[in-house]
């Protein structure tokens, strides 16, 4: 008797968590550029916020969807597999509240991610599959601009554990 009411408590509770989690794959989907070729490379859910690191037949891409907010924002593509061991993308919509910046990593020597904006910087979290995925991701409140006159003054740098810059994008002063 036991068994068969846990058995009863538990079905419909199992049930209604995969049919959830199926919603939500089924939902990301139907905002990607390119359903028929994306691969879920790794999901990360925090208190407010989902993120998706996925491929699709031009790349590597990844998804970000506010809980709160009805609809995914997807950024451009980046390289699936970067010459350098190193790539970006990133998603400033004016819908959402949010810049994200994230991307992919290959090097095995990277170990922090810093992207530094005018009177910001933000150490990444870095991301790791069992299937071998490394990704990275950080993301800001607003993206800063420019003073008048001056370069664009976002900078992103990869370290590995001794802290050498292995790779860096933006405009520096040595360049």
């Amino acid at each position: 008797m036991r068994k068969l009411l846990l058995i009863s408590i538990l079905l419909p509770l199992l049930t209604a968590c995969s049919i959830t989690s199926s919603n939500n794959t089924d939902e990301f989907l139907e905002s990607v550029p390119y359903p028929k070729s994306t691969e879920i490379l790794d999901k990360q859910q925090k208190d407010d916020y989902e993120i998706v690191f996925y491929k699709d037949e031009t790349g590597f891409r990844i998804g970000y969807k506010k809980l709160d907010y009805d609809y995914w924002t997807n950024t451009s593509n980046g390289e699936i597999n970067p010459e350098d061991g190193f790539d970006w993308v990133m998603i400033n919509n004016p819908k959402i509240p949010i810049t994200l910046f994230g991307g992919i990593i290959t090097n095995e020597q990277i170990t922090t991610v810093l992207v530094k904006q005018k009177t910001i910087e933000k150490e990444s979290t870095i991301v790791e599959t069992n299937e071998g995925f490394r990704g990275w991701y950080v993301t800001f409140d607003s993206l800063e601009n420019a003073n008048p006159g001056e370069p664009d003054p976002l900078k992103i740098e990869a370290f590995d554990t001794n802290g050498n810059i292995l790779w860096k994008d933006g405009v520096y002063e040595d360049e």
